[in-house]
């Protein structure tokens, strides 16, 4: 089980590489695949859907 303090360090990174494939000349697949990941993340620790 992670801790809240694991849990919001991952978050973190994920939106931060959220914000770097933004700059991409074709970020879409890499976009997507993140806000699936933070999406996933948000369900698992709170059981709600984003």
């Amino acid at each position: 089980m992670k801790t809240e303090k694991e849990v919001e360090a991952f978050r973190k990174d994920i939106e931060q590489r959220l914000n770097d494939v933004s700059q991409l000349p074709n970020p879409d697949a890499a976009t997507k695949y993140y806000q699936g990941a933070l999406r996933t993340l948000e369900w698992v620790v709170t059981g709600q859907d984003i």
